[in-house]
């Protein structure tokens, strides 16, 4: 007999022959294999006893262990590995395999086959009216007899309120997964599932994979967010996965979101999810008040902020309220030329630099280069070189001179994952921040604040870009009480997508939404496929790309490309992508795969898929 084995590593599956005194039921079982000059510890996925190439000398299997997953967790994990065009050895590698090994733990007890129980499959969609509704839901559907489930929640910050109220109903059934755990205690929270001392599973997104032996219900909280979308091969969505695992556990999901995202809400009214109204007794929070406010008006055009929102934000001050103005915009501005237009751009990735005023230099996004802030333009020789745009260094400097008094600015930097100790006491009166510190000061209330670059989040460049800006609207909203107001500044406040968010009126936005895609035919209405290939300066793939994806047109698939964009990964400074698009699921994976498998022949390059992407 002969075993295919997967690795933790980017290896397709790998052929050994098993001993004479293998057991039958190998599939789903820990093996040690030679591999590299090293014994190594795999997962059969397949066994057979004819082999696909003969006349190779294969190795055999050197010990065997016990059942790492079962029927239905190896489906889940081929699954992941075809649907999202990566090698089933990344799957596996996601899926907590290793932290298995070092605890060394796996049962070697002979597996007793459970008493079968019924269990249906269904998914069900709640539109949550605040967030104390949410976790109402989520306590109400876990009771304190079930068995097996799954917790997936979009921030760590979020885990870290609930867990502690969970803990009084589980005690040590709970056992959290996510990032933040060292080694030693994510090793040994696998560990605790794997030995069945923890059944109920809190995390992030790679908790879909948490290895129970059975789960009856996967609840996933804020279900929109872009965090359960991995950023590394296989990149899985979170909330997609979570569904398909529910499917093949027969079990329970439950999916949530005080903004459920388009997808979610076109498959509950088409029939494929069940939607949740939400009980008599579930509170319903009063919101904040979104107000419009034009920069057209604005008196003084030097400032960056209107003094509508001034005059709140000062209004507050003698009270000690709390103000929070938000710009996803790092640094203090752009540099450009003022004669012709021209803004300086790295000379690596091509995209535009971000001035830094209190260091005095420019620096690159994206590679980290850092130049000096040019005398002269590079395009018309003039020296006429001003500040363009607005980051959060200007705003707090326009801020401090509107309103004579300091203003914090939070954001993400470099080597600093952890918000200042600073704000874990009372807050400054004034604070400015990127979405950093909307996911670090989720849990804080201020009286009023206000969305600075409303206008750059409606126009980015993406057919979810109205969608994403109604989930930051909210997500923002959540941190005002509800007596409070929450500002959208903006240079066309007559917009309609404005109003209707203003309105909080989510249906009529759905109903605009879900027109234009259908007319543009973008998802729900059809799957997109994501090329990004990065290589090296000097070396031209333009020609060799474009005559891979140059076959006999193909009805039912559209393809776009190759562009070049700005790079994507650090060693590879230039970018090519391709997208495909299809209405059918199964000619969009054939047509990537067979592009995947050319591509690979090529050298020097990395090829990034990613399957049904969030930015495109």
């Amino acid at each position: 007999m002969y075993a295919d084995v997967v690795f933790p590593m980017k290896l397709p599956p790998l052929t050994y022959k098993l001993p004479a005194d293998a057991p039958p039921d190998m599939e789903g079982r820990i093996v040690k294999a030679p591999l590299m000059g090293k014994g190594r510890y795999g997962l059969v996925v397949a066994v057979t006893d004819h082999p696909d190439f003969k006349g190779k000398n294969i190795k055999t299997v050197q010990d065997i262990g016990h059942r790492f997953v079962s029927g239905n967790g190896l489906t889940f994990l081929k699954w992941i590995s075809d649907y999202y065009l990566a090698p089933i050895g990344m799957a596996l590698k996601s899926g907590f395999f290793e932290e298995a090994i070092k605890a060394a733990v796996i049962d070697q007890r002979p597996v007793v086959d459970e008493k079968a129980e019924e269990k249906n499959y269904k998914t069900f969609l709640f539109h949550a009216p605040s967030v104390t509704a949410e976790h109402a839901q989520l306590n109400e559907s876990l009771t304190p007899g079930v068995h097996g489930a799954i917790i997936l929640a979009p921030e760590i910050n979020e885990i870290e309120r609930i867990a502690p109220e969970l803990e009084k109903t589980f005690g040590e059934r709970l056992c959290a997964l996510h990032s933040k755990l060292t080694k030693a205690k994510r090793t040994d929270a696998v560990r605790r599932i794997i030995a069945g001392e923890s059944d109920i599973v809190i995390g992030t997104r790679s908790a879909v994979f948490a290895p129970l032996k059975r789960v009856s219900l996967i609840a996933v909280l804020g279900e929109h967010s872009p965090s359960y979308k991995a950023e590394e091969s296989p990149r899985y969505n979170a909330r997609d996965a979570a569904v398909m695992r529910g499917f093949l556990e027969k079990s329970c999901v439950l999916l949530s979101s005080a903004c459920p995202s388009i997808e979610s809400v076109y498959n509950a009214k088409i029939g494929k999810y069940t939607t949740l109204t939400p009980s008599l007794h579930h509170s319903v929070e009063e919101r904040p008040a979104i107000k419009i406010v034009g920069m057209k008006d604005n008196k003084n055009k030097n400032i960056p902020v209107s003094q509508a929102i001034l005059n709140k934000a000062k209004s507050l001050i003698p009270d000690k309220g709390g103000f929070l103005f938000l710009l996803n915009r790092k640094g203090y501005s752009l540099i450009g030329c003022q004669d012709c237009g021209h803004i300086v751009r790295c000379a690596e990735c091509g995209i535009p630099l971000v001035f830094y005023k209190d260091k005095g230099l420019i620096k690159c996004r994206y590679c980290g280069r850092e130049e000096s802030v040019p005398e002269g333009c590079m395009e018309c020789k003039s020296f006429n070189m001003k500040p363009l745009g607005a980051g959060i260094e200007k705003i707090g400097e326009a801020v401090k001179e509107a309103l004579k008094t300091d203003a914090l600015i939070v954001e993400k930097t470099e080597g600093r994952m952890e918000i200042s100790s600073e704000l874990h006491g009372d807050l400054a009166p004034l604070i400015i921040g990127t979405a950093y510190a909307v996911r670090k000061l989720g849990d804080k209330k201020f009286d009023a604040a206000a969305i600075l670059n409303t206008d750059s989040l409606m126009s980015r460049p993406d057919f979810r870009a109205h969608e994403r800006t109604f989930q930051d609207v909210i997500k923002a909203s959540l941190m005002v009480r509800p007596e409070g107001a929450l500002y959208l500044q903006t240079w066309n406040p007559r917009d309609k997508i404005l109003r209707l968010i203003r309105d909080y009126d989510f249906k009529g936005f759905y109903n605009y939404e879900i027109s234009q895609r259908k007319m543009l035919d973008y998802p729900p209405f059809s799957k997109i496929v994501l090329f990004n290939i990065s290589y090296k300066k000097g070396t031209n793939l333009s020609d060799d790309i474009r005559e891979m994806i140059e076959a006999p047109e193909i009805k039912g698939l559209e393809v776009l490309g190759p562009v070049e964009i700005p790079p994507i990964l650090k060693p590879y400074p230039r970018c090519i992508q391709i997208l495909m698009k299809s209405k059918d699921s199964r000619l969009i994976h054939s047509y990537a795969r067979q592009l995947l498998e050319k591509l690979e022949k090529l050298k020097n390059i990395r090829i990034n898929v990613d399957v049904d992407p969030l930015k495109v």
